[in-house]
């Protein structure tokens, strides 16, 4: 049982550390995207449940609903639980969050198919369909963070893109002859190379793009996190290991008649009433 959980979880964690390395100017709280991972294998189960109802035999369209149902199940995690929050706050992070959730629900996927078929199916699943579901899942990760961040609505387009993208993926996988087979790899090459384009644009929209590596460099002091040493970079505000916000301390104000403190931006002391100069 371990040893199979091992197998089906391990691809998924390289990956999520392959692309996570790739967020080079702020990176994520490892404990959101660690929440995120589990919630997009909480999925798994429900949408299997659906696709149960839905998908009738291994045809063309079967295999674009398969796509629609799964993307539509991953995104929901990362848009409901995720898009609003402070940490949310680059482009890059739309990618990484939804690479995050992909990877999860792959994970557990993987899990169901060992039981299934045996160890030796992870051969093909760990680079193939688990890389797969993080290249779906970049269009509306994008747009996700281009709303976000830029106020341009593409989310819908992203989401018909990773749908068709993991429909075309299936079918060809599904088809009965090798020849149809082996178009999976330059599939995979052209949805990789894709993901690697808007990684680039979303790096250039980083508002901390600014702060260079030069800069860190000449600083005298280095920035590490209060709770776990964790060295930082200069333009952190939260530590990538433990998630501790690395934010100025509010400088705290007491009124000057009777000393009680006082919330920041009063004009009139909450006590005493004598009035704030």
């Amino acid at each position: 049982m371990i040893e199979y959980l091992v197998l089906a979880i391990a691809p998924g964690v390289f990956w999520l550390w392959f692309f996570w390395r790739k967020d080079k100017y702020e990176k994520e709280p490892l404990r959101l995207l660690l929440r995120t991972f589990l919630l997009g294998a909480a999925v798994v189960l429900p949408i299997a449940f659906i696709e149960e109802l839905f998908v009738f035999g291994e045809g063309i369209v079967a295999m674009m609903m398969v796509g629609i149902f799964e993307e539509t199940a991953k995104f929901l995690p990362v848009y409901l639980y995720v898009y609003k929050r402070p940490e949310f706050n680059e482009v890059m992070d739309g990618i990484i969050y939804a690479t995050a959730a992909s990877l999860g629900f792959a994970s557990l996927e993987n899990l169901f198919y060992i039981y299934t078929f045996g160890p030796s199916v992870m051969v093909g699943r760990a680079i193939i369909s688990t890389l797969g579901h993080v290249l779906f899942a970049s269009f509306w990760g994008y747009s996700l963070g281009m709303k976000k961040i830029t106020g341009k609505n593409t989310v819908l387009v992203g989401l018909l893109f990773a749908m068709v993208a993991h429909g075309i993926f299936n079918t060809i996988l599904m088809a009965p002859y090798w020849i149809i087979n082996i178009l999976v790899f330059p599939l995979m090459w052209f949805l990789y190379a894709s993901m690697t384009g808007k990684i680039k644009r979303s790096l250039k929209l980083s508002p901390f793009r600014k702060i260079t590596r030069d800069v860190e460099l000449r600083s005298p002091v280095q920035k590490s996190c209060p709770r776990c040493r964790t060295r930082l970079s200069t333009q952190a505000r939260f530590c990538p290991q433990c998630g501790y916000s690395i934010l100025p301390a509010t400088p705290s104000v007491h009124c000057s008649r009777c000393g009680s403190s006082l919330p920041p931006g009063s004009t009139f002391c909450p006590r005493c009433g004598d009035k704030i100069t």
